[in-house]
């Protein structure tokens, strides 16, 4: 069975390491403090590289597929809106590869950092408050913590489509 349980208690560790990048960003002083910062944010990258293969990958198209019009029409528009992230993530973490370049343009960086944390948080505190508590008051059950099966994931693709 598909725990939501497990996706909130990633949103929560993301909150924290989050915060904690946040916190790393603020309190840089030099070159020393850019490897502290370069280990958060790969332990933050880290976390979302899961988390988002669950949820966008297994979670929003098994939303579709379930049959409750409301959660698919919310698992949709949201994976229209908050779906780049992942791809988002993944420029990031291609444009700061190391502690040595993150030093090199810091000022750069840490506004990069921010944005890009803001976009992250805005998703889970959506998530957290729309999304989770409708595919619970809906009832139906998610089928299994196993990659979406291909009519699942062909269904939302063709549904993602449409919403764009």
């Amino acid at each position: 069975m598909f725990k939501l349980t497990d996706l909130k208690n990633q949103h929560d560790d993301a909150m924290a390491m989050a915060d904690r990048l946040i916190d790393l960003i603020d309190d840089y002083r030099g070159e020393d403090d850019a490897l502290l910062i370069a280990v958060q944010f790969s332990k933050l990258a880290g976390l979302f590289r899961v988390h988002f293969a669950q949820e966008d990958v297994q979670l929003y198209p098994e939303l579709v597929a379930m049959g409750d019009r409301e959660v698919a029409r919310l698992a949709i528009t949201y994976a229209a809106e908050l779906g780049g992230l992942a791809n988002e993530l993944e420029t990031f973490v291609r444009r700061w590869p190391s502690s040595a370049v993150i030093a090199s343009s810091f000022a750069e960086f840490a506004a990069a950092a921010r944005q890009l944390v803001l976009a992250l948080v805005v998703r889970i505190e959506r998530e957290n408050r729309f999304l989770y508590p409708l595919v619970e008051a809906s009832g139906v059950a998610l089928r299994s913590t196993e990659l979406a099966d291909a009519p699942a994931a062909a269904a939302f693709a063709g549904s993602e489509a449409r919403a764009s």
